[in-house]
């Protein structure tokens, strides 16, 4: 009988990728069938953006890493099945963004990620989405 190496969440990590804009490394935490939700002023509770898989959830990353902006994550708190944090976007136009994230975890990866994000409506470009 052959023991398994269990993986555990290590939301430091998960920081650091989000503040490096590291799209590899931040794929890395999510179960291969996880969802992610995306709740904002275009994308409502009653039609949110939902990924599915980590294929849309790679594509997601790598976009929003992509971008020329600073990310700072903050207010973390961490569960043996969940974890809630804020990270907090700028763009070198003035935009900020502030999204609350909550992640529901299982087997040491993220299975369901929720974001309900908002942006300043004065400086950021119109038609910006996050």
């Amino acid at each position: 009988m052959t023991a398994s190496a269990a993986i555990t969440f290590d939301f430091g990590d998960l920081k650091r990728a989000i503040e490096h804009s590291d799209a590899d490394a931040l794929v890395q935490f999510y179960a291969d069938d996880a969802e992610m939700i995306i709740v904002d002023r275009n994308r409502p509770p009653s039609a949110p953006m939902t990924l599915s898989g980590k294929e849309e959830i790679t594509a997601f990353w790598r976009d929003v890493c992509s971008r020329n902006m600073t990310h700072r994550v903050g207010r973390e708190v961490v569960g043996a099945e969940r974890a809630a944090f804020v990270e907090e976007c700028a763009y070198p136009d003035g935009c900020h963004v502030m999204s609350a994230m909550t992640l529901d975890l299982r087997d040491g990866r993220i299975a369901r990620h929720l974001t309900v994000q908002a942006w300043d409506e004065v400086s950021c470009a119109p038609g910006r989405t996050s």
